[in-house]
């Protein structure tokens, strides 16, 4: 049998908390253990979709900068200094920067937010 990765040792954790924890604890601490038991959903969904949300991200924003060896903090400052810039003005290269910055915010709402997903 293989051990459980950190998605699903934060599942359970979460589940222990939720189930048994949270029901013996007295009224002023019940919102602080459900703001982990939040923390902790979002940190199981990072694990499980961060490193893909990352990589999505680097590849849209290499097609939106020039440097194509950059980190992905490089990237992201070469895009704002772009749009400061203008060089993302044109209607077409505007659109493809829009759809690029949609599509990079839908993926850190999966992990951060799902519900506000349509």
């Amino acid at each position: 049998m293989t051990q459980p990765n950190a998605h699903e040792l934060l599942k359970i954790a979460r589940a222990t908390l939720l189930e048994q924890l949270l029901p013996a604890l007295p009224g002023e601490l019940r919102y602080p253990a459900l703001m982990v038991a939040n923390a902790m959903t979002i940190a199981a969904r990072e694990s499980r979709l961060g490193a893909q949300a990352e990589n999505q991200e680097q590849t849209r924003l290499a097609a939106l900068v020039d440097e194509a060896s950059s980190t992905l903090p490089d990237r992201r400052r070469q895009l704002a200094r772009a749009i400061r810039q203008g060089s993302h003005d044109a209607p077409h290269s505007r659109s493809a920067l829009v759809e690029a910055l949609r599509q990079i915010t839908l993926a850190r709402l999966a992990i951060s937010n799902p519900k506000v997903l349509p």
